[in-house]
């Protein structure tokens, strides 16, 4: 920070907790500055989790094709505000006060969301309430764009300049949709969904070069599903408590436990993010955040419901889909990530691997009703193993592919005949 922005910080308090500092753009840090979330912006996540939460119990409780419809469209809604906060954050964050106060505000408004989820899970009202709540939600973060629009400038402002256009015409029609019966409403919503999902096209076009803060970015995402992915396991405690487990559900649970672990596995150690550092490309890293949690949730209600079938002939359809269905699309997401960073290719070992792996757990959920819930999830750990095993074992500077073998390079030509030599 330099010496002029230092002496417009204000500090109120004699500790000096309530502190005053204008925003600046700080995607043009150097590429290589470490940034780390705050405390508070993982305190945030968790308030979200709590609606996350509330998805899933919904689908749990009704995993039919109409439910799973509401969860996919809600999820994305929920999570597309934790997203719009933390992209603020990654390039004004101030953690100062007034900072504080507003992402306070929505904190309290996704609390009331939360509250509203479930009835609208169960197509059973709410979505007046709903859409209350997420225009509250909204407001505080328009505001925190004015106020940054009033600090900065060049190309920062013009940035600013198309988020509050954008998102004050979304938030208008969320607040419009509130006085239309449903399921005018509904339709209402995907409007504001679709023109959101397309501001930041144009906003991200506004900055040149990396538009994002990189280390943050990936750090925010990665510390987020970390929480979806144990809420799931936490889901599934929860849910099991009490259940008196035989042999057949305790290995259905084991199973399942190694298939979280490998999620975990691949998506930390084996996801490619440089698709963040392409520009508008970017995006892609962000989308494919939707699908990809969605199906780590979606996988943890699909155990829940799984240990307490584990003694049936087969399991239940929704179970099915939830399970392996929510592995397939887990799967399908990194394989987007995969192909757009920018040295990879169709043939790449990674994309193929994930996207078998999407397609057998999907044909599996389709048609597996017929084998036992034992051998069901048995075969899907050890796909998943399988492809984490492949995965690591695969050349990443390129990722060598299984359609064709790799071209040997001059130096390791060189190489071989100087060892033979």
């Amino acid at each position: 920070m330099s010496s002029r922005e230092s002496a417009e910080v204000r500090y109120l308090g004699a500790g000096g907790t309530f502190r005053l500092e204008p925003p600046r753009l700080r995607t043009t840090a150097a590429a290589n500055e470490e940034r780390h979330a705050t405390w508070f912006e993982l305190y945030f996540d968790l308030v979200f989790v709590a609606a996350i939460s509330q998805l899933g119990v919904g689908l749990a409780e009704d995993p039919s094709a109409a439910v799973f419809a509401r969860f996919a469209a809600l999820f994305v809604v929920v999570v597309w505000a934790w997203v719009l906060y933390t992209l603020y954050a990654n390039r004004f964050d101030t953690d100062d006060l007034v900072f504080r106060l507003a992402k306070s505000a929505g904190m309290f408004a996704i609390a009331a969301l939360a509250i509203n989820v479930h009835r609208v899970m169960e197509g059973d009202g709410g979505t007046a309430a709903f859409a209350i709540a997420y225009v509250a939600l909204r407001l505080p973060l328009i505001g925190l764009y004015v106020r940054a629009c009033n600090h900065v400038s060049g190309a920062a402002r013009r940035l600013c300049g198309i988020y509050i256009v954008g998102y004050g015409l979304t938030t208008a029609i969320w607040f419009a949709s509130i006085f239309v019966p449903s399921p005018a409403r509904c339709w209402l919503w995907a409007v504001a969904m679709v023109i959101d999902l397309l501001v930041p096209t144009r906003a991200w076009a506004a900055l040149k070069g990396v538009s994002v803060v990189v280390s943050h970015l990936t750090e925010r995402f990665g510390t987020f599903f970390i929480i979806v992915l144990g809420e799931s396991v936490v889901a599934v405690v929860a849910g099991v408590a009490g259940f008196e487990f035989t042999m057949q559900s305790w290995v259905v649970a084991c199973g399942c436990f190694v298939i979280a672990l490998c999620l975990w596995w691949v998506y930390f150690d084996l996801a490619d993010t440089s698709v963040i550092g392409r520009g508008v490309l970017g995006l892609v890293f962000v989308y494919a955040h939707f699908p990809l949690l969605a199906g780590v949730a979606a996988f943890g209600e699909g155990t829940r419901l799984a240990i307490p079938e584990a003694g049936q002939s087969g399991l239940e359809a929704g179970t099915r889909w939830a399970l392996a269905g929510g592995i397939g699309t887990f799967a399908v997401s990194l394989a987007l990530l995969h192909l757009g960073a920018e040295w990879t290719s169709l043939r790449d070992r990674s994309f193929i691997v994930r996207i078998a792996v999407a397609a057998f757990a999907f044909m599996l959920a389709a048609a597996g009703g017929s084998i036992a819930p034992l051998v069901f999830v048995l075969v899907i750990a050890a796909v998943v193993l399988t492809a984490l095993l492949i995965e690591a074992f695969t050349f990443q500077e390129g990722a060598a592919s299984i359609v064709e073998p790799r071209v040997p390079t001059q130096a390791t030509v060189e190489g071989r005949e100087a060892l033979l030599a």
